[in-house]
């Protein structure tokens, strides 16, 4: 297994996390558990709606974009033996949702390497932040943020 440290990680590299399909019906299951207002629960009182039509939660957009990157992150690990020293993340910055996601919109995901932070307080760890992003099938950003991982420092020889 190879262990990918802070170090190692280069600055503009972006990962394509994958593709996913809103449909009318994942869009309801999702925001009738967590998000239940109308214009993401019933196509009918959408209509009524700043959106004019049933769009999906912002909540079930970002929660796809977790699910799609740790999908990857496990991928890499299987399939090419690479692990992340971290993951474990201090929270995001600049949540920002875009344009509303319809039923039929296929969203892209990616992840791209922006920036790395020394912390002098846990000096075995340093922080990565990333520029995320979803985009719709017309090249629409539907959705972006800057997430931030703790990541292991490469141990001293």
């Amino acid at each position: 297994m190879t262990m990918i440290y802070f170090e190692d990680v280069p600055l503009g590299n972006r990962e394509e996390l994958g593709d996913f399909t809103f449909t009318e019906e994942n869009i309801i299951e999702f925001a009738e558990q967590w998000d239940p207002q109308s214009f993401h629960t019933d196509p009918v009182a959408a209509k009524n709606s700043l959106f004019g039509e049933l769009v999906a939660s912002g909540w079930q957009v970002c929660a796809i974009w977790m699910k799609l990157m740790v999908g990857t992150r496990l991928n890499k690990m299987r399939e090419d033996g690479v692990q992340m020293s971290g993951g474990v993340s201090p929270g995001f910055k600049d949540l920002k949702w875009l344009a509303p996601v319809r039923p039929g919109d296929v969203l892209s995901f990616s992840a791209t390497s922006m920036e790395k932070v020394d912390l002098k307080s846990r000096p075995e760890f340093g922080i990565l932040r990333s520029h995320n992003e979803a985009v719709n099938q017309d090249g629409v950003v539907v959705m972006s943020f800057t997430g931030q991982a703790y990541m292991g420092r490469k141990p001293k020889d």
